[in-house]
């Protein structure tokens, strides 16, 4: 007996549409992620406020998160991809908790960073990392996800709008190319050593043009996403004729 696929809804309409909702969820994901990184990169090249080596542990912690729903997206739904976005909260759980320990420490820290609505962006991080962490356990309740073949937006929608892939590709490159800029700024910062514990802050750009830079990265990373869903979409009409 073959495998039910998400190709073929009558197979089994309940398991179609959870997939469904799991690449919403996966998409929302992702835009939570990139509102956090963007977050970052406008700290940095903005306002020209360094990340500490702590800082960029989280960083790399939010960029490996991502990766899970990306995986997920790309190539269809797996456990081994939720798996991935778990180890990397981990991985950025440590780092901001011992962030936060350092401060804690000493009460006349005022602590590094600005803070938003009382909490440093590192403590901010840590809930980040718990919730995504208890978030992928409860969608991993839902097994029959994986039992529906799924092979990921590339090879079909899956029954979604054509919008809504074209927003899934766009984010899903607009992360790739902050993870880059993420990566790249390690090496000009750190070099090849170790990374300095307190970093000198930089000549940011400001305010309005690191948001403009910011804005500018997402809206060509969403254009470049509607005209890959638009060349998909026109490969599979051909195939069909």
């Amino acid at each position: 007996m073959s495998t039910p696929t998400i190709t073929d809804p009558a197979t089994d309409p309940a398991g179609v549409r959870l997939v469904q909702i799991m690449r919403l969820v996966n998409i929302v994901a992702l835009l939570a992620l990139l509102g956090v990184l963007a977050g970052s990169l406008f700290l940095q090249f903005g306002i020209g406020e360094q990340p500490c080596p702590l800082c960029l542990v989280q960083r790399s912690g939010m960029v490996g998160l991502a990766l899970g729903p990306i995986m997920n997206l790309l190539w269809g739904l797996k456990p081994s991809h939720y798996a991935i976005s778990i180890l990397a909260a981990l991985v950025g759980a440590a780092g901001s908790s011992r962030q936060i320990l350092i401060h804690i420490a000493d009460p006349n820290d005022p602590g590094y960073g600005p803070a938003v609505l009382g909490w440093h962006l590192y403590t901010w991080a840590l809930v980040t990392f718990v919730i995504a962490i208890a978030g992928i356990s409860v969608l991993m309740l839902f097994p029959k996800q994986f039992a529906m073949g799924d092979e990921g937006i590339i090879k079909t929608a899956g029954g979604l709008r054509p919008w809504i892939i074209s927003v899934a590709f766009g984010v899903i490159l607009w992360m790739m190319v902050d993870a880059t800029i993420i990566g790249v700024s390690e090496v000009f910062e750190c070099g090849l050593g170790g990374c300095p514990d307190d970093p000198p802050d930089i000549l940011g750009v400001g305010t309005i043009w690191g948001a403009i830079y910011l804005a500018a990265i997402g809206a060509v990373s969403i254009a470049i996403g509607f005209a890959i869903e638009r060349g998909l979409r026109r490969r599979a009409h051909a195939e069909v004729q």
